[in-house]
């Protein structure tokens, strides 16, 4: 079944396959999705596509400069002499923030308290979120102007992260040719829910001590990283939903360095961008030793 959907929406998103996979194991999990890329590369259309997929409802949030938080949350108005509450689009499965970093710190934040406790608090009444509430989020390139960095109190709450990859010739031929065709179209016949619910996936002990050793070599190494249990709790719970999607009833030391570039890429600050990756396999993963007995 996984393989179908991965398929699908490898026909709206061009040489992307990975990129789709772990995204889909994120959300299975629930975790919150960030994607950087430059303006046009086709991160609005991934997320879309993504959610159709799983046939989940999906509101896009344009973020700019004067967005105002009451504008996510929504806010308090004044009817035949009553209070009432007018909903934001964040009240939806999947909320795209486009372009998060436009926005004033204090519009990013009001992603905060949605992102962690899957809630929002409008005028000092709380409220909960629809199930499952996924943020996939798009930046810029820090260096464009206009856009200002992510507080790390939110980069931690982004599960993955990842570029969309460069096309080639041939895939770029491609989606020109069928620009006009493109057409995205929600799948009905999948309930997400009851999937996750259906599966009990198995992790060795042995698996939770080299998660462990993950965090080890990084504090050893370079403290300038900042890995929080959140995001080695992030680790269990995305490798679980790719045992999933592997068709696999527990999780391999290899799933665990398969997601381990995408939940540590932005939460590494002092690498360039387009080094992370190599950074991680060559500093981290390799250094990390496997248990006696596994």
């Amino acid at each position: 079944m996984f393989d179908q959907i991965i398929q699908n929406i490898s026909k709206d998103i061009v040489g992307n396959k990975k990129n789709i996979k772990i995204s889909l194991a994120a959300i299975l999990s629930g975790g919150h999705i960030l994607i950087e890329d430059l303006p046009g590369t086709g991160k609005t259309t991934f997320a879309k596509s993504i959610t159709a997929a799983l046939n989940l409802d999906f509101k896009r949030i344009q973020f700019t400069s004067d967005l105002l938080p009451s504008d996510i949350l929504g806010f308090n108005f004044l009817i035949n002499d009553k209070f009432e509450i007018k909903k934001g689009p964040i009240f939806t499965n999947v909320v795209l923030a486009d372009e998060l970093n436009r926005a004033s710190p204090k519009t990013q934040s009001a992603f905060l308290e949605a992102m962690e406790e899957k809630s929002v608090t409008i005028d000092r009444e709380t409220f909960k979120l629809p199930d499952p509430f996924i943020v996939i989020a798009t930046q810029n390139p820090s260096d464009l102007s206009g856009t200002s960095l992510l507080p790390e109190s939110q980069l931690d709450r982004f599960m993955i992260s990842f570029s969309l990859e460069e096309l080639t010739n041939e895939q770029q031929l491609y989606l020109l040719k069928n620009e006009n065709n493109f057409e995205i179209k929600k799948n009905d016949n999948i309930n997400l829910e009851k999937i996750v619910a259906s599966k009990e996936i198995n992790i060795n002990d042995n698996v939770y001590k080299y998660i462990q050793e993950i965090k080890k070599v990084v504090q050893s190494n370079f403290s300038e990283i900042h890995v929080s249990s959140r995001c080695l709790k992030q680790i269990v719970a995305i490798s679980k939903s790719l045992a999933i999607l592997n068709g696999k009833s527990y999780v391999t030391i290899q799933d665990i360095k398969d997601v381990l570039p995408y939940i540590l890429k932005h939460r590494i600050n002092t690498i360039e961008k387009k080094y992370v990756v190599n950074f991680i396999d060559d500093e981290i993963l390799k250094k990390i030793s496997i248990p006696d007995d596994f």
